[in-house]
């Protein structure tokens, strides 16, 4: 590290131990003038820097596909009972979400936290769509058979907020029975 930061100057030598960090991960020999001196020193260092980048989020793309798998069967184990259950009125049509990677776009779709909610066990999220677009997601509880929250994109009321609440609550009956036969 001195030898390096004598010839770039002292700004330098933060990212210069950084990229001999790099340098070293990626099994590069830093004995090398053209590693340790490279006629351009941060864009030698933003290279490897993006290359990390890159592997750790394959890595962490990696562990997160696991994590899902294993959160898959949780979430089979606890809402699998409510999976195929669809009410709808003539416009709106309400149906639970039954899968991890469902809730995920479903979060995603509508810009709200759902996404994360597969974890919870004592609520059933539902869809809620128009000609197959999405409108509102709701979350039921599982222990008072209430809503809890409905939201649209943005964690925004829609025009058919009220009417979808009515429709769940008119139909919690289904999901009572559901909860009964398991």
């Amino acid at each position: 590290y001195e030898i390096l930061r004598c010839l770039v100057g002292s700004e330098m030598c933060i990212r210069d131990s950084d990229t001999i960090d790099l340098l070293r991960h990626f099994g590069k020999d830093i004995r090398q003038p053209k590693y340790v001196c490279p006629t351009d020193l941060k864009a030698l260092h933003d290279k490897l820097a993006a290359k990390r980048q890159e592997q750790l989020q394959r890595e962490r793309t990696a562990e997160e596909r696991e994590q899902a798998i294993k959160d898959e069967k949780k979430f089979l184990k606890e809402k699998g009972m409510f999976f195929g259950l669809v009410f709808a009125d003539e416009l709106i049509s309400v149906k639970v979400i039954e899968s991890v990677e469902e809730m995920i776009l479903e979060g995603k779709a509508m810009h709200h936290c759902v996404g994360t909610y597969y974890k919870r066990a004592d609520s059933l999220i539902l869809s809620a769509t128009i000609d197959g677009r999405r409108i509102e997601t709701i979350e039921v509880s599982l222990k008072t058979l209430q809503v809890v929250q409905s939201r649209g994109a943005c964690n925004a009321n829609t025009e058919y907020h009220d009417r979808i609440i009515n429709l769940v609550n008119n139909n919690i009956n289904l999901i009572r029975q559901r909860m009964k036969a398991a």
